[in-house]
């Protein structure tokens, strides 16, 4: 037997060795090792994260900005600006009446403001309907000041009514029309005009 002939005899005997050993004695079997493909690496510090206080905060809130009118030093009619949030106040109307009830702030008193409407007066109801406004109040509202006194703060909410709403607005005290005011008996033309007082 030739050497060519001997290497060949080995090479069959070891390729059939290695065959019985991966066959029978490797469990895994033979394989050659396959590429693994690489994917991309996710950062999830790169992903965007939610507020749970940004995503409330994003919700849609409208600030109307409604006027009432106060008076100044000299008695004079001045309008001042209330930022109304749409999303907490039913109606920005109601919530002009009554920061025209409440009127003025501290911060309007030390700049000389002031309203005619008595502090104690209460907003008994308002209510709006597709054709008109009816603003109820309190006896209050007609008690005390004078004649001139009555004059201004009807004009006040006349005003602050103008300024909010394009509806006819009528003035009642304690459940009934207000046709005629204080003690006085000041004459109202309703609904509530720049006319009311004018015979």
């Amino acid at each position: 037997m030739n050497f060519s002939q001997k290497l060949g005899v080995f090479c069959l005997v070891a390729i059939t060795v290695l065959y019985v050993y991966f066959s029978f004695f490797n469990k895994e079997g033979f394989h050659f090792p396959q590429r693994v493909e690489e994917k991309p690496v996710v950062n999830i510090t790169d992903e965007p994260i939610e507020n749970p206080q940004e995503s409330e905060q994003t919700e849609k809130q409208e600030i109307k900005i409604v006027k009432i009118f106060v008076t100044d030093s000299r008695g004079n009619l001045r309008s001042v600006n209330r930022k109304c949030d749409t999303s907490k106040e039913k109606s920005c109307f109601v919530f002009a009446i009554r920061q025209l009830v409440s009127a003025p702030t501290a911060w309007e008193k030390n700049k000389g403001l002031s309203s005619e409407i008595p502090s104690n007066t209460k907003i008994l109801s308002v209510r709006e309907g597709t054709n008109n406004i009816l603003i109820d109040f309190s006896p209050e509202f007609e008690s005390g000041g004078g004649a001139e006194s009555l004059y201004i703060r009807v004009h006040q909410l006349i005003k602050t009514s103008q300024s909010n709403t394009k509806l006819p607005v009528y003035l009642y005290i304690n459940g009934k029309q207000a046709n005629v005011i204080g003690g006085e008996g000041i004459m109202i033309k309703q609904p509530l005009t720049e006319k009311s007082f004018n015979d």
